[in-house]
């Protein structure tokens, strides 16, 4: 080899390294997200990946493919490179309910994930009755479903949902017999509550909370103690723990993601939620900040979310078995 051409190489090489060492991250993240903009999973998301871009000094970009209920988006994110450039944002029952239904699905929580970091019990979900009704606690309700069985009618969300699935767990818990009405979303049942279409809500308490504080409905129990209606005790306090149907959101990076890269990610989640800023916007929107990204933690809740949602059958989850 010339002089010449040694030279050449030699600065090839020298330029290189510091490319090839440079501390991830590097480049942009993407962060693909499994529900549609606009609805309270996606802003909490958003809120948190504007802050973490600037923890990690490099931006961190929302993708929402909410098709085929988020199957696509995870399937996207099992799929891609083990760099922890592509990362997935979901509620963790979500995909543990996609793979009760189908265990040999192509994105698999625990064969083609990694945990990295979740929200534990993000926001509440709440029975409610009218502030009028008879129904002040969950022991009422039981009392009257166990007198006249399938009298009772409760507003519910679609398929699938902790607003249907808890009033499942409770008829179970409490072997009484309640009618469901399947509706859109919280807001439907609340505005049926309130016309006198059906007797109970299920509810997020975010959208109860107005309707509770105007003094026209009731807030009977939560799932999880509510940031914004602490005082609504939780059915556990009430004798049904079995009614533990508990969202967390949760960021997974494909399995086989370097340690390093995991602990990058987890420590600019707690991080960004330490800002008090950020901080105080979430709790004023009524969201529960509780960080968990303890390798532990992140297992049992994988664990748990499996146990919960193996109680129910693949069309009462909203998934067709394959």
């Amino acid at each position: 080899m010339s002089i010449k051409a040694f030279t050449i190489a030699l600065a090839l090489l020298v330029s290189a390294a510091p490319l090839a060492a440079q501390p991830y991250p590097n480049k942009p993240i993407e962060l693909v997200v499994t529900s549609n903009p606009g609805g309270g999973v996606d802003l909490l998301f958003r809120l948190l990946a504007e802050e973490m871009s600037k923890t990690l000094k490099t931006q961190v970009n929302v993708a929402n493919q909410a098709a085929a209920s988020g199957a696509i988006g995870a399937e996207k994110v099992a799929a891609a490179k083990k760099d922890g450039y592509t990362v997935l944002g979901s509620l963790l029952g979500q995909i543990a309910t996609m793979n009760v239904a189908n265990p040999k699905g192509p994105a698999h929580l625990q064969h083609h994930f990694q945990p990295v970091a979740a929200l534990y019990g993000y926001a509440a979900v709440i029975l409610l009755s009218r502030a009028d009704s008879e129904f002040k606690s969950v022991k009422d309700i039981v009392a009257l479903a166990q007198k006249k069985p399938g009298e009772i009618i409760a507003g519910v969300g679609p398929t699938g949902t902790s607003l249907t699935l808890e009033i499942e767990l409770l008829k179970r818990a409490a072997k009484i017999n309640l009618t469901s009405l399947p509706l859109a979303g919280s807001a439907q049942t609340i505005a049926n509550l309130l016309g006198g279409h059906v007797q109970l809500a299920m509810a997020s308490d975010v959208a109860a909370l107005p309707h509770i504080k105007s003094g026209k409905l009731r807030g009977v129990a939560v799932d999880v103690t509510s940031v914004s209606l602490p005082e609504v005790p939780t059915f556990a306090k009430q004798g049904y723990p079995q009614v533990n149907l508990l969202a967390h959101l949760v960021f997974l990076a494909p399995k086989g993601t370097p340690a390093s890269v995991v602990k990058t990610l987890a420590d600019s989640i707690k991080k960004s939620l330490q800002e008090p800023k950020l901080q105080e916007n979430l709790k004023s929107r009524g969201y529960n900040v509780d960080p968990r990204t303890a390798t532990a933690d992140l297992d049992k809740l994988v664990q748990d979310e499996f146990y919960k949602y193996n109680r129910f059958g693949a069309d009462e989850l909203g998934w067709k078995a394959q």
